[in-house]
């Protein structure tokens, strides 16, 4: 007796194999594409610091690939990643874009005066800085019963950049606001706004002082920071990825790049995590799932924790080769893996 199929079914299954070869096809796009072959990624800013170099509670990173020179966050104080950049003989005038992770002032304090100090020097090369879609929406405390609602040095705005985008914008720097995944340069991409599929919550929370609200669209909402981003580099060997807080969540950010820029294991995963004050089930959870999503090298520091990153090395069969502290001087060199400081192993 022959099983009878009727249109309805026949069309449902000519979608669904369209679909897979869809996703195939996209897939394969996104592996066949731009790969880069000279990369050298240097930490200018993180909370470790040894010898002349200046620590502090922000990150920078100068990211080098195939010629093009993209600075990767601009620090807490100023003059950090200037002063740093000198000790560490950094050449910082080749920098053409920015590309900043998430609003948060120890990302970005040293934007403007990098500019400023680049163009007194006649290296004014800086002419775009990238930011995800939610970027400059405004930001307010969470107000708590018997506390007076102000942001840093009694500002009512919390979202500083928003104050700063005037001045920035008069130094002849553009703005581009990105709403998904993108590439900058030929193999050099930014994840654009990461998708909340694992319930990570690498945010501050609860009655912290630090806890916020963001506007959007008129409402004023918890603020999960939903602008923050990743800056990938494709290898052949796998994409590097430069993280700022990673308030997206480690695992969802390097599942999102994966599935949308390269779909290889992660050569080198490098920045801050937000793990610092996780316990002990959110380190082993993110153990098994950086396991399984392959990270050969990590170089994780700001916010990520000294304790979580050894955790971290454990829980991925790492080494104090392939998995060690970002601290300022650390670099990472295609080819050749981690170039750590003295004091980061």
């Amino acid at each position: 007796m022959k099983t009878r199929i009727n249109w309805s079914t026949k069309i449902t299954i000519v979608i669904a194999i369209i679909s897979v070869f869809g996703v195939a096809a996209t897939r394969a796009a996104e592996n066949n594409g731009n790969i880069a072959s000279d990369v050298q990624v240097t930490i200018l800013s993180s909370n470790l610091a040894n010898g002349a170099t200046i620590g502090e509670w922000g990150f920078s990173a100068l990211v080098e690939a195939d010629g093009k020179c993209i600075l990767f966050d601009a620090g807490r104080y100023p003059e950090t990643i200037l002063k740093n950049a000198k000790v560490l003989d950094v050449d910082l005038s080749c920098i053409t874009d920015v590309v900043l992770s998430h609003f948060h002032f120890d990302h970005n304090s040293g934007l403007l005066p990098l500019i400023k100090s680049l163009q007194d020097d006649g290296s004014a090369l800086i002419r775009r800085v990238h930011v995800a879609e939610g970027f400059f929406h405004s930001r307010r405390p969470s107000i708590q019963p018997g506390t007076f609602p102000t942001c840093m040095d009694g500002e009512l705005e919390c979202n500083l950049m928003i104050g700063l985008r005037d001045d920035i914008e008069a130094e002849g720097v553009e703005f581009i606001v990105h709403s998904e995944a993108i590439e900058i340069f030929p193999s050099v991409w930014i994840s654009g706004p990461v998708a909340r599929v694992h319930p990570e919550v690498n945010y501050p929370t609860g009655t912290a002082r630090n806890v916020l609200e963001v506007s959007i669209e008129g409402d004023w909402v918890p603020d999960s920071i939903l602008e923050s981003q990743a800056l990938v580099i494709r290898t052949e060997n796998g994409p590097i990825v430069l993280l700022g807080c990673g308030h997206s969540g480690v695992v969802n950010a390097l599942s999102q790049i994966q599935n949308k820029i390269q779909d290889k294991a992660i050569l080198a995963l490098m920045g801050g995590l937000h793990l610092f004050a996780a316990d002990d089930q959110t380190l082993g959870w993110t153990a098994d799932r950086l396991r399984e999503i392959g990270v050969k090298n990590l170089m994780a520091g700001h916010c990520t924790g000294i304790e979580p990153l050894i955790r971290l090395r454990a829980g991925l069969n790492l080494n104090r080769r392939t998995a060690v502290v970002g601290a300022v001087g650390s670099s990472f060199i295609l080819g050749e893996g981690i170039r750590p400081t003295n004091i980061a192993m």
